[in-house]
């Protein structure tokens, strides 16, 4: 079989397609026909090596939806030859023509949503499940701010927020275009910050009061000013480092407005906690998908030839929605 893969730590002109064995299953996995990969920061952090140093992934995908070609033993109670899937693959290598992996880490896929469409799913809803719910308590009526990172996990996260958190959303990008998608997908309030500054709107559409979470993947480039348009007892919700890791921060704000500052990252979780998540996406997500309040919004399509263009069109994040590698 072929898989993606980036040789030595570099940009994506070092990606190459190989040659691998076609994977087995043990009793507890099942083996996927790979029809699509979602793309994620994730692997170009990882291709670089600029991510954890107990990170070691050669091979490529966060996250996958295909056909089960062979199920192992206990797998069978599951699911059987020819479900439909998608999957988060905690060691990638959904970038590839088959993989194999834990029966825990896949769910079928929810009507509605093509085999395709369906690789847009586990990281962006597992994301959302692992900030909203698993780290914080939110009811209903509280103000969340979202920065826009062009990607899928914000566009399910505002989708969330929105239709099951019953949240008022203000969403925060660069582009004019992906401010648009933020308003057809839920979001109240747009702001444009490379026109505006955030900070300072955000007070005025809350009468000074701030908000009571924000959802931020661009690191450290926005960190004071989440902290200053927080509300008092507000939550800051870091889900990566996309622009940089660190931050000159005023201690005194965060002790004064009893603000909570939490981080994560689903690559460096256990086992069990990855299969306690997206055991919950099923329940708490999919039936959102299948009534039509949440959708995958896909950005482009790409087929594993054309992996190099995919991702550097993933790092320029001028492609608002998912981008995935479609096999062919």
């Amino acid at each position: 079989m072929k898989f993606l893969d980036f040789g030595i730590p570099g940009g994506p002109d070092f990606l190459l397609l190989k040659e691998a064995p076609k994977p087995t299953c043990r009793d507890c996995e099942i083996v996927i026909q790979v029809a699509a990969a979602g793309l994620n920061l994730y692997d170009s952090l990882d291709r670089q090596r600029i991510s954890y140093p107990y990170t070691r992934i050669s091979k490529l995908g966060f996250e996958c939806s295909g056909r089960v070609v062979a199920v192992g033993f206990y797998a069978s109670k599951k699911f059987k030859v020819g479900d439909e899937v998608c999957a988060i693959l905690q060691g990638g290598g959904g970038c590839a023509e088959f993989i194999a992996i834990p029966h825990s880490h896949a769910l079928r896929i929810p009507p509605g949503v093509t085999l395709a469409q369906a690789a847009a799913l586990p990281l962006a809803s597992c994301l959302t499940l692992y900030a909203f719910s698993m780290w914080t308590t939110i009811a209903s009526g509280k103000t969340i701010l979202i920065h826009w990172d062009a990607g899928g996990i914000d566009t399910i996260a505002i989708q969330y927020a929105k239709h099951v958190l019953r949240c008022d959303v203000i969403a925060v990008a660069g582009m004019e275009e992906n401010l648009q998608l933020c308003k057809m997908l839920g979001a109240e309030v747009c702001i444009n910050y490379k026109k505006q500054d955030f900070c300072k709107c955000v007070k005025s559409v809350t009468g000074e009061r701030g908000v009571d979470f924000i959802l931020d993947g661009s690191g450290g480039a926005h960190f004071q000013k989440n902290i200053d348009c927080l509300a008092v007892g507000g939550s800051l919700i870091i889900l990566g480092s996309n622009s940089k890791s660190w931050a000159n921060i005023d201690l005194s704000v965060l002790m004064h407005k009893d603000i909570n500052v939490i981080g994560g990252d689903l690559r460096y979780l256990f086992y069990e906690e990855i299969v306690s998540i997206f055991s919950n996406v099923a329940a708490k997500i999919w039936p959102k998908i299948e009534s039509g309040h949440i959708k995958p919004i896909i950005g482009k399509e790409f087929s594993f030839s054309e992996a190099t263009e995919a991702y550097k069109a993933l790092v320029a994040r001028r492609i608002a929605g998912k981008i995935l590698l479609v096999s062919q």
